[in-house]
Formats: structure tokens, sequence, C-alpha cells
């Protein structure tokens, strides 16, 4: 089977959007366009996956760099921007070598699904097409190419809308500007396109013309849902975009994993996101990141996750927000618990209610119950941490933070202050209200507060002086 790659067109500015930010880099449930457009297209496994870029280019290329496709890659600069076709032409050098299957794409359509391309991709070899086009039928085709077909249901070519007759501006089956092309036998015909239409540049869509002329195959694949392939013009078709990717994410999650979400409007779950058997999500949900929640989960309502964040199997994350932090099996966190980056909490733990923890190991069967912050900090197994209690781990004067250790089965009384660097030692015990700031020695209790004096009549003093 010949090789595939893939040509990304993502050189547009996208002035509707009113941004000083290319328009392929606004994000989507937490992804830049351009990088969900990426994904799409690299798991075909592809060759190479070739980018061209113009508005911005400078821009768009480093955030490629630092966030590359999983395929080889390489960008190529289209200026001036002269329509599709000229875009095509950029890579042209970089294809002296190749012979296999040109999937082409729009840089701005977050939502098209990999399955999808797939499908395009499997059509185009079976027929053996030279050029295959994605088409879809929509309820008004606005500004799109309109698809028109010969006596035979053949696509005879595609019209851009400027170009269209008043009877081919009826025609509601659209150009949705992804093809397969083979190579090198579509090389005669992108040669051949010329500017001569109003716009004054070279369509790749007349490359569908052109082989249906020279009697090469000519397929199309219609797509059953438009939205998937919708570009991004606006800010307003960027929340459609979110919208519609929210709803296949939940569809997936429900029929394919067995998730029970309990109110798919108002929950918002990326893409990326994988969730076990038997979990349900409550209302009010936002998940955006490399998340990873197993089976048997609650989680939920107005639960916040970003970034890398792994709940265990059986553990329950209600009202609180989560940043690139795992938590074991059968944990309870929250409500209103804040775990900022860098946290693990181990099997059977508990992070409650006003919890603040950054950077803080926490073992097996461990609490830290409520109204605490532990930061910078490594709690062993069967610790107890008591209401209000917070390491002391930053010096405002250095700029530095210091790290408190807290071992097996030690705990703090409420309202302790245990200022790093500082270790209690294992089932150590630090009594309520203190403020540490030395080592607790193994089964030792330390108590760090001024002696209690009751002053006798103080009441009646205070009276009468006022």
């Amino acid at each position: 089977m010949l090789p595939v790659r893939a040509i990304v067109l993502a050189a547009g500015q996208g002035k509707r959007m009113k941004s000083s930010r290319p328009k392929v880099l606004h994000e989507v449930m937490g992804r830049a366009i351009l990088s969900r457009v990426m994904d799409a297209v690299g798991a075909l496994g592809l060759e190479h996956l070739h980018i061209v870029v113009g508005h911005s280019s400078e821009v768009v290329n480093e955030f490629v760099d630092k966030n590359p496709p999983i395929c080889p890659f390489s960008t190529h600069l289209q200026s001036p921007q002269l329509g599709t076709g000229h875009a095509v032409m950029q890579v042209v050098p970089a294809l002296e070598n190749f012979t296999g299957t040109l999937l082409v794409t729009v840089g701005d359509a977050p939502v098209l699904q990999s399955d999808t391309l797939a499908k395009l991709l499997a059509t185009h070899r079976e027929t053996k097409a030279v050029v295959t086009a994605l088409s879809t039928v929509v309820p008004d085709a606005k500004n799109y190419g309109r698809m028109v077909r010969d006596q035979d249901g053949k696509v005879r070519g595609i019209v851009e809308d400027k170009d269209c007759s008043p009877g081919e501006k009826l025609i509601t089956e659209v150009n949705t500007g992804i093809y397969c092309i083979e190579w090198p036998a579509a090389a005669a015909g992108l040669s051949s396109l010329s500017c001569d239409n109003r716009q004054k540049e070279y369509y790749l869509t007349d490359l569908v013309a052109w082989a249906y002329h020279h009697k090469h195959v000519t397929e199309t694949v219609v797509l059953t849902d438009f939205r998937e392939v919708c570009g991004i013009n606006s800010r307003v078709e960027l929340a459609e975009a979110t919208v519609h990717l929210r709803d296949i994410t939940a569809t997936k999650l429900a029929l394919e994993s067995g998730v029970t979400i309990i109110d798919p409007r108002s929950t918002w779950i990326a893409p990326e996101v994988t969730i076990g058997e038997e979990t349900v999500v409550l209302p009010g949900c936002y998940l955006i990141g490399n998340i990873e929640i197993g089976a048997g989960c609650h989680i939920g309502p107005y639960t916040v996750m970003k970034g890398r964040v792994k709940v265990g199997n059986g553990s329950s994350v209600v009202n609180s927000h989560m940043n690139d932090s795992t938590i074991g099996e059968n944990c309870k966190v929250g409500p209103f618990a804040h775990m900022r980056e860098g946290n693990s909490v181990g099997d059977n733990s508990k992070v409650g209610n006003f919890v603040e923890l950054k950077k803080a190991q926490v073992g097996n069967k461990s609490n830290v119950s409520h109204l605490s912050y532990i930061g910078d900090a490594t709690l062993g197994n069967n610790v107890n941490i008591g209401a209000g209690t917070i390491t002391a781990n930053y010096d405002h004067l250095t700029k530095k933070k210091a790290r408190t250790v807290i071992n097996d089965g030690a705990s703090t009384g409420s309202n302790s202050v245990l200022v790093a660097p500082v270790e209690l030692g294992v089932e150590a015990v630090v009594a309520a209200g203190s403020v540490v700031n030395k080592a607790v020695p193994d089964g030792a209790l330390a108590v760090a507060r001024a002696k209690q004096s009751n002053l006798e009549g103080w009441s009646e003093k205070r009276k009468r002086i006022t």
C-alpha cells in the first residue's frame, strides 16, 4: 500500500476573529484549532505532515515546534496568499520523490474526526481515484463552494460561491476543502491551475474539474453532519464548534465507555479525557486536558480538572479544582478543595473542604480533612492533618521555598503551623495551636505555644474602664 502524507492549510489570517492571535491558534476545549486538526490527520499513520503557513508564520512555526504532531513534519511558507491551489503548490518541491496519496485539509476545522478522514482515504483507495473530495449537505450554503454533478451523479466540478450562476447558488451540497489526491498523477492538474476568476486566486477546487475532464476517476464522500467540518471564521463559530465537540465527546463516553453524564449540556469534557465504566459525571464539570478517570468514580458537581490529572477507581471529586495532580483509588476530594500542580495522593486518602495542596505527596490512608494549606510537603501513610494546619513553606525575603516532611502515623492538632524546612517523625504529634520550626522525634509530642494564664475579674475591670 502506497504511503500517505497530509497537507494542512494554515496560512489564513482570520480577520473576523478580531484578534492579534493567528486564527488556527485559538483554542477549542483546551487545545489549539491547529493541534486538533494535526491530531485528526496524524491518527492515519502518516509518512509526513506538511503544514502551510502564511499570516504570522513565525508565531505558527514556533507553536508547531513546541507542540509537534506525532509524525515527521515540515512547514512551508505561502507568501503572498493566492488561494488554496497556490498553498498546495508551496509543498510541491518537497514531493519530488513521493509517490502515494496526499490528504489535503483546511487548518481551521477543530471538530474534524479521524474516522471521517479514514473513510475518505479508504474510498479513495478502493475506487483508485485520482481526486476524492469530501462534501456535505448544509441548510444554508452561505459562501461555500458548490458540488456540481453531471447527469450520472458524478461530480464534474466545484464552483466557488462568488463564481456561481443563479442555478448553482441553489445547490446545498458543498465542498469542505478536504481531499485525497493521488501523487504524482495529479501533478499536471495542479500545475495547470489558473487565477482567471473573480478572486484572482488559484483554487484547489479546480483540480476536481481537471480530473473529470481528463477522464480520471473522481469520487466524493458525503459527510452526514456538516458541523464536523465547519471552519472557524469568528468567535461565534468558535463557540459553536466547541459545543459540537462537547456533544461528540459526551456521546462517545456514554456509548463506548459506559459513563453516565447527568446533564451533557452543562458538562464540558475534552476528547482527550478517558473515563472508566460506571463513573458518574454530575452537572457543571469542566474537564480539559490529558485526564484519566477510573471506573466507579463520582465527579462533580461543579468540578474543574485541567492539565494532566489522574483519578483512581472508586474515587470522588466534589465541587473542587484539580490541576496536574494524581489521586489514588477510593479517595475523597472536596467539596471546595483546590489541588494545584504537582500533587499525588495515595489510596484511601481524603482531601477535604477548603484544603489547598501544592506540590504535596500524600501517602495511603492519610487525611487532610479541612481548612488547611499543605505546600511543598511529603506526607507518609496514616497521617492525620488537623483543621487549620498550614505548612509555612515560603520565605518572602529570599524568595525560596522549603519542604516539610511528615512521616507515617504522625498527626497535627488544629491551627498548627509547620515552618519549613521541618520534619515530623513516625507517629509524632503536634499539639493544637503550636508553631513548630524544629524536628519532632519519632513518637514525641511537640508543644510550641505560650503557657496559658487566666486573669481573674478581667471582664468586670474592662467594663468599668469603658
